[in-house]
Parts: structure tokens; sequence; C-alpha cells
């Protein structure tokens, strides 16, 4: 008995050390070029630091939370990150759900249509924000009809009013496929009993949507919420793209989110600490929106 207690121990331990070799890797390459950035950037933030001349660096406190928290430009920053937020992720979401809703059920050519909504998140974000700004430019067909709308028929990308929204456009066109695959591989997760027994009970399309789709779904959704809201806060490509002669946030800052800020304080000020300051702050934002989303959804999941 003894004899069969050790070797089930042997086992799982060879079985353990198996997993962590293969785990090393992986391991190694998140303390290489996570981690310890992470680490690096939380020091530097406390610090008045320049790649360029070195020797001047000095520790410096909390100085750069201060200022940083009195910098109207960061404020700024903030309102255009949480904006972005709050519009592109529950837009991205419906619209996601929606089409894989659609792509799940029994239409010809489906594969094809997963290849298409798909295929913009594999193009570079520079490249879409590019073309998508030879379509919004004044008197196009596409101002024109927005103008239909109520909206002044001007060159989006360069209006102060509409930089943002022109951003959101590109964003949401070019992230739904990527949301779609993932609800699409959780639809075909959920067992195809419960829709029978729904059947035999007598309930229709919009009750089954609500009372077996929506929860067998809940973990998906967190995903997506998730990720959704960290890429969103974290939009980069797009603001350089549109970007000219080197100023992000251009046209005068309407289009400045967090990331650029970031980057702008960083690399063009070389004011490191001062920016790495303004990355923790948002490394702590995403943090947080994520343990609410958490619990909203339900922390069993």
């Amino acid at each position: 008995m003894s004899k069969g207690i050790n070797y089930s121990i042997k086992e799982k331990t060879r079985e353990t050390i198996t997993a962590y070799i293969f785990l090393l890797p992986v391991i190694i390459g998140w303390l290489i070029w996570f981690f310890y950035p992470a680490l690096q950037s939380f020091l530097i933030s406390f610090q008045e630091f320049n790649f360029i001349t070195p020797k001047s660096n000095h520790f410096v406190g909390l100085d750069n939370y201060i200022n940083l928290f009195k910098d109207s430009y960061f404020y700024q920053a903030l309102g255009h990150s949480a904006i972005l937020v709050l519009v592109i992720v529950p837009i991205q979401t419906i619209a996601a759900l929606l089409i894989a809703l659609g792509l799940n059920s029994n239409i010809k050519g489906k594969g094809i249509f997963r290849t298409v909504y798909y295929l913009p998140y594999v193009i570079s974000p520079v490249a879409v924000t590019t073309v998508f700004m030879y379509f919004f430019v004044q008197g196009t067909a596409v101002t024109k009809f927005f103008s239909l709308l109520g909206i002044p028929n001007v060159t989006w990308f360069a209006d102060m009013k509409l930089a943002l929204p022109f951003l959101a456009i590109i964003y949401v066109w070019q992230m739904i496929g990527f949301y779609m695959v993932i609800y699409l591989s959780g639809l075909q997760t959920i067992p195809a009993d419960l829709y029978e027994a729904a059947d035999i009970d007598g309930a229709n399309g919009l009750k089954k949507f609500r009372y077996i789709t929506l929860p067998m779904l809940k973990p998906v959704t967190f995903l997506v919420l998730t990720y959704g809201m960290i890429q969103a806060f974290q939009m980069f490509d797009q603001v350089a793209a549109v970007a000219r002669q080197g100023m992000l946030g251009s046209p005068a800052g309407a289009t400045h989110t967090l990331v650029s800020f970031f980057y702008m304080n960083s690399f063009k000020y070389m004011n490191m600490g001062y920016g790495s300051a303004a990355a923790i702050v948002l490394f702590l934002l995403i943090f947080l929106v994520t343990l609410i989303q958490k619990n909203l959804v339900g922390s069993e999941d």
C-alpha cells in the first residue's frame, strides 16, 4: 500500500517538474519582457530621468505624481481615453455578439463571412487608418452621407470635434472580427441539448437567447469586456497615424490618449520619470476597472 502511495507521489512530482520545464521559456519571457520593464518603470516614476543625460538623474519622490494630477493635458488625455473605452467597448461587444450569432446559424458561405469579418484585425492599424483618412476627407461620399445626419461636411481627422469619433469608428471596424471569433468559439461550446429541451418546452428564440445563450456566454463576455477595455485604453497606432509633424494628439490635442501622453513625455520631451508615472496610473486604472467588471459580471465565473 505504502509503495503504491510513494509511486503515486513520485509520479505527480515528476509530472509537476515536467510541466514547469515546459513552462520555463514562457516564465522567463514574462519576467524579461513584462515584469522587469514594469518594475523598472515603477522605479523610474519616482525619479527625474533622462536617457540622454543619465548623470543628472535623481530621486524626486512623489513629485512626478503630484505634478501629473495638476496637469490639464493629463486630464485631457484621461478624458479622451475614458470616452473611447465607454463608447468602443459596448459597441464592439454587442456587434461582435450579433455577428457571431448570425454566423453560428446554418447559413451558406459562413466560412467566407467569418474570414471577411476577421480580416481587418490582421491588417496593420496604421494602414487601416491611412485608408480611412481618404474616405473621411471633406467632400467625399462618406462625409456627404454623414452630413445628411447633421454632421458637418469636413475632414474628420482634422476637426477638433470629429477627430476622436473618427478614431473610434476605425478601431471598432478593425476589432469587431477578433471578438466575433471569441464569441463564436463560446457559442459552439454550448450543449445543443439545452436548446432542444427549450424547444420541447415551447421557448421562442428570444427566451432561448436570454435564458440559455447569455448565461452560458458569461465567462466569454467577461473576457471580451476585459480585453476590449485593456486594448481600448492602449490605443496608440491610430493616434500616431493621424498625427501631423510628429505631434501626437493632433489636431490641437483632440486625439490625445493616456498612451500618447506617456509617449510624448517620455520620448519627445525626454522626461521619462513623468511619462512612467502616467504609465503606472494607466496600469492602476486598468486594474481597477477590471476588478469592477469582474464583480459586475460575476466572481463565480
